[in-house]
């Protein structure tokens, strides 16, 4: 039996408003945010943009110092922040699903964290560290009796980033820690029992029961940190302002400020498409790694 017209157009109904959300607001601005990266264009001077070619791609490389610093900045934040949360994520799940006293407690202290808008924590970590007045520098002083320890860890260089990493992680480990207590609450007790028929101790179990059996938590962690990392901008931007000088510029930072500071859309497209394919690549090489080397170890073999 053969189908009308009406019949025959009623998918299309469905599924055209959807197309036409990705193709208005996603297709068409990376395509046109592609072509600008290859442009001059001031959207308050210029009619138009001027095709220039690969010039801003070898500008970013080249001759720009502040691109660079994003660069070396959002890697190392990246890097620090990819290896706390994963390593720390995952002692935090295997010590909460332990028989651990106040367990409740500490899982709603990791938890909660989420639910507070990352803007409103940084401007809180920005009052806690505050050199005249800030709760750190007097507990440093008054109750540890380390004054050395107490100075402006915002406003020192040396020390800024790592501010933002630690505000970074106290956000979002909760996240990643669910990830990993639902990882181990698909592992069978059978195995950890044949384990430590076997002999083996805690540490063992989690280096060849534990970690080898959260393949997926590990990709889905791994994934998160690896974009939570590079695309970081909130903290930098209402904490730091990316500074001091440029200490805690991101490349997430740089292209708001190429593009609404200075009115370089096409500087700041460019940076968006380094920014993604760094994301990208990142996140290939995470891949090939947890494909490889996320095998599950037999419980027989723990010794």
């Amino acid at each position: 039996m053969k189908k009308g017209k009406g019949q025959t157009l009623i998918p299309y109904l469905f599924i055209g408003p959807a197309a036409v959300f990705l193709v208005v607001f996603i297709t068409y601005p990376l395509l046109h945010s592609l072509y600008l990266s290859f442009t001059e264009f001031n959207f308050i001077y210029d009619e138009r943009p001027a095709f220039v070619g690969l010039a801003n791609y070898i500008r970013l490389f080249a001759v720009d110092d502040r691109f660079k610093a994003a660069l070396k900045n959002t890697m190392l934040f990246a890097l620090l922040y990819f290896v706390l949360v994963v390593v720390g994520s995952l002692l935090i799940a295997v010590l909460l699903i332990s028989r651990l006293r106040w367990r409740d407690f500490f899982q709603m202290a990791v938890v909660m964290p989420i639910i507070v808008p990352l803007s409103l924590a940084g401007v809180m970590f920005t009052w806690i560290m505050n050199p005249t007045f800030g709760i750190f520098n007097f507990v440093m002083k008054e109750y540890l009796g380390m004054p050395g320890m107490a100075r402006n860890w915002l406003g020192n260089p040396r020390t800024a980033l790592y501010v933002l990493v630690l505000v970074s992680l106290w956000k979002f480990m909760g996240f990643t820690t669910i990830i990993f207590l639902a990882g181990l609450g698909s592992i069978p007790r059978d195995i950890y029992e044949a384990a430590r028929i076997d002999g083996a101790n805690w540490v063992q179990e989690l280096i060849w029961v534990t970690i080898p059996n959260l393949k997926e938590a590990f990709f889905l962690a791994s994934l998160y940190g690896i974009i939570q990392g590079i695309k970081v901008y909130e903290l930098p931007y209402v904490v730091t302002g990316g500074g001091p000088g440029t200490a805690t510029l991101t490349l997430y930072l740089y292209i708001w400020r190429a593009a609404f500071g200075y009115f370089d859309m096409g500087l700041a497209s460019s940076v968006a498409y380094v920014t993604s394919a760094l994301i990208l690549m990142c996140s290939g090489l995470m891949l090939m790694v947890t494909g490889e080397r996320g095998r599950q170890v037999d419980a027989q073999k723990v010794l």
